[in-house]
């Protein structure tokens, strides 16, 4: 039954892909600015942020089937309104309420999946990292030809009748699926994980990765399209970066998972990634970026799990929905900040390479930190076993 629940997230992922294909056209058919396609694409990242830190501490207490519902019901609203809406403020409220119902679901998701014992917790979320890719990608290429056929609506109302279909026995599921529970975790349980220095330095890698995440998701459709790529070749170079997000986390959640200190291979993967994002944005020509954006997109493959098992190291299975929504937390607001501010970096500085040159800015003083935190953990141990 979990496969079902892959399937419906990933179907809630891939309206997020279908909505990043059309931004242009949005932005020319309806007249609107260069910071509402940032509102936009930022929304989703907002709003899932502020449904993780409400409803993590509900997930750790158990309440797995009232947080998949509601976030069922409330996505398949989104996505019934989505494609009908023609106004900066109906497009943002129903993108939103897709965020919403997004991050409720993913709350119970995560908690689901790791249940009651973090052993093989890299492995499961790489899994569902996999999934949520495949959705995004697929989502620009199947919906434009999906719209080619019935309109801008008709990949929205799909996929709102897809997740009805899945909505019944994906909640049986978490209904019955074992969990280990903590009965009084509220959400300043979060204080005592933050102080923990891997949280911090898991956290601070997190952040450079989902601001990247913001800057491609709300300028790269712009990019592609001043280059003369149609929105179906769009999708299709999508499916081409993403393929290593697709292939690669639950195999490099499996190996994590037997690894000793995963806390060195997101230090080594954020590092290598942070130039591969400065070089997305010197060339502008289509073959160059596809072959960097790959590259990217082959470590993040290695950074998603192993940021989820370094966590779940320090909360374990109990605290489980905290530690990975503190994740969320910072990523999201990183991936926030990214989209509303990237259209007005690419507008004022050079296009990609205004966009693309600050999130590797910001990449570099996060893994900066990230490596001084390691560095000086690892000092403090020497001295205390010489003062032993």
């Amino acid at each position: 039954m979990h496969r079902l629940a892959y399937a419906a997230y990933g179907l809630m992922i891939s309206s997020a892909g279908v909505t990043f294909v059309f931004l242009e056209d949005i932005e020319t058919d309806y007249g609107l600015p260069s910071w509402g396609i940032g509102l936009i694409s930022a929304l989703a990242f907002i709003t899932i942020l502020l449904t993780t830190l409400a409803f993590s501490p509900l997930g750790d207490r158990g309440f797995l089937h009232p947080l998949g519902v509601s976030g069922l019901v409330i996505c398949i609203i989104g996505n019934a309104w989505i494609g009908l809406a023609t106004e900066l403020w109906s497009i943002a409220t129903s993108r939103a309420l897709v965020g919403i119902g997004t991050g409720l679901f993913a709350v119970a998701m995560r908690k689901a999946l790791i249940g009651d014992d973090i052993g093989d917790s890299g492995q499961r979320i790489g899994t569902m990292v996999s999934v949520a890719v495949a959705g995004f990608i697929a989502g620009p290429g199947i919906g434009a030809w999906l719209a080619e056929i019935g309109g801008i609506e008709f990949p929205y109302l799909l996929i709102a009748g897809l997740l009805t279909a899945l909505a019944l026995p994906v909640t049986r599921w978490l209904g019955t699926v074992e969990i280990a529970v903590s009965d009084h975790v509220k959400l300043r349980a979060m204080l005592p994980l933050l102080r923990s220095r891997n949280v911090r330095i898991a956290a601070a890698c997190n952040v450079a990765l989902f601001f990247n995440i913001g800057v491609f998701d709300s300028t790269v459709d712009k990019y592609l399209t001043s280059l003369g790529v149609s929105n179906v070749s769009v999708g299709w170079i999508l499916v081409m970066i993403g393929t290593p997000l697709i292939l690669l986390p639950s195999r490099a959640g499996r190996f994590i998972d037997g690894f000793t200190d995963p806390r060195r291979l997101v230090l080594l993967m954020t590092v290598m990634m942070v130039p591969a994002i400065a070089t997305l944005g010197l060339w502008v020509a289509v073959v160059p970026f596809v072959v960097f954006a790959l590259i990217e997109t082959s470590l993040e493959s290695v950074l998603f799990p192993a940021l989820a098992r370094t966590v779940a190291d320090e909360s374990g299975a109990e605290q489980s929905a905290i530690g990975q929504g503190i994740l969320e937390v910072f990523g999201q607001s990183a991936a926030s900040v990214g989209a509303l501010v990237a259209p007005l970096a690419y507008s004022w500085q050079d296009g990609p390479r205004g966009s693309f040159g600050m999130s590797a800015v910001v990449g570099l003083l996060c893994v900066t930190y990230a490596l001084t935190a390691y560095v000086s953990a690892g000092s403090k141990r020497s001295i205390q076993a010489v003062h032993s």
